[in-house]
């Protein structure tokens, strides 16, 4: 069996607890939303997440953006299969397979990687690299969430049932490597708190053309989120999808799409 099919076997294998994670609202996604939230572009109109798992941070992020279209590319068939079924819409695509310069043709404002980074092994990095270089627009920003190095110490001695087939260490060097490489600025580089002191980090990556300052963003922000919650009210009435707000709304979501077993 090959390394890619062992990774997407092992990722089909987890369904269930990325289910799980929606339902039960993982701190570790969390978290990281706040900082996506807090410094992707004030403008967008074209999203990617690498890495989508079920698709629920791109559900969620078509709700933020209600004026985008968002993209989700994942290894994993079954993730997809149940992105599509799960948050798939006019807005919000799923794409099977591994991201290369030719994978995807458009250009992407905000380009999102929860926890995927360290998922990609050394020899593999200059082919994600050159794909995010061309995939990137000419103001956007490559958003990052991924554990340190002192974390995955700390699994691989202690937890190793926690360390996935591929697990690298991401330095301050790695992130330096891969602005480099995509034409683009470390802006935002931060330890954060999950379940213990500094076990996560997040950067945030953008080209030189982009408006980035912390003023800049709240100032921005702040008029566009109040333009797109008077949108997000307007969809609910439109009895689209409203953000699931109690764990029971969420499961019945998923037994709704999926079936009654399926949670």
């Amino acid at each position: 069996m090959s390394d890619v099919q062992k990774v997407k076997n092992y990722y089909d294998e987890h369904i269930k607890g990325k289910l799980r994670g929606f339902v039960q609202e993982n701190p570790r996604i969390e978290r990281a939303w706040q900082t996506v939230s807090t410094f992707a572009p004030a403008e967008v109109t074209q999203i990617l997440e690498v890495g989508c798992g079920i698709g629920d941070t791109c559900w969620r992020m078509s709700f933020q953006w209600p004026r985008a279209n968002v993209v989700g590319l994942d290894i994993s068939p079954k993730s997809i299969e149940i992105a599509k079924k799960l948050f798939g819409s006019d807005r919000i695509s799923f794409v099977e397979g591994i991201l290369t310069k030719d994978t995807l043709q458009a250009k992407f404002d905000l380009i999102v990687l929860m926890d995927v980074y360290e998922h990609i092994a050394q020899s593999d990095r200059h082919v994600l690299h050159e794909a995010l270089a061309s995939l990137i627009s000419e103001k956007g920003h490559i958003i990052l969430s991924f554990p340190t190095p002192r974390h995955l110490a700390y699994l691989r001695e202690y937890v190793p049932g926690g360390i996935q087939p591929v697990d690298e260490d991401i330095t301050v060097e790695v992130i330096n490597q891969l602005a480099k490489d995509t034409s683009t600025e470390v802006k935002l580089y931060q330890e954060v708190a999950i379940w213990h002191p500094g076990d996560y980090a997040h950067a945030v990556l953008s080209r030189p053309d982009a408006k980035w300052t912390q003023e800049s963003y709240k100032e921005n922000n702040i008029a566009l989120r109040s333009q797109n919650r008077l949108e997000r009210v307007v969809r609910k009435l439109a009895f689209e999808n409203p953000i699931l707000s109690r764990k029971t709304q969420r499961i019945a979501f998923i037994r709704k799409k999926l079936g009654q077993h399926a949670y």
